[in-house]
């Protein structure tokens, strides 16, 4: 009975880790990070189990899985990387533009086209 938990177990990891890829894909970033937390509950319970317990078979089939799992999660934390970056580059194209809009205001002084640039940014 342990055994088929176990394989449940962590089959569902794998199968939310494969959704947390594909919710990661499309840049649904909101959907990933649900799938990691229900990963994390599933993993805690997974963990919770003696693999002593478990026949050869069982650990053999749980082992393939959690692979699967690993090469997975690396396709995802590239996946994560890339969008960190870019969120990054845009972060500075941000501050950039309001550096220059604030060197604009400067230069404009208290003249009536400084608030041209205030709504233009």
């Amino acid at each position: 009975m342990e055994g088929t938990n176990a394989l449940e177990l962590a089959t569902r990891l794998r199968d939310l880790t494969l959704a947390q890829l594909e919710a990661a894909r499309t840049g649904q970033w909101e959907m990933a990070t649900e799938y990691l937390q229900q990963r994390g509950l599933v993993l805690q319970r997974l963990q919770a189990l003696d693999p002593a317990r478990l026949d050869e078979p069982c650990r053999a089939a749980i082992a393939a899985l959690l692979e699967e799992v690993r090469a997975l999660d690396r396709e995802l934390v590239a996946l994560v990387e890339t969008a960190l970056e870019a969120a990054r580059e845009e972060q500075r194209t941000l501050e950039r533009n309001d550096a220059a809009a604030r060197g604009y205001r400067r230069a404009l002084g208290a003249s009536g086209a400084a608030g041209i640039v205030d709504h233009e940014v």
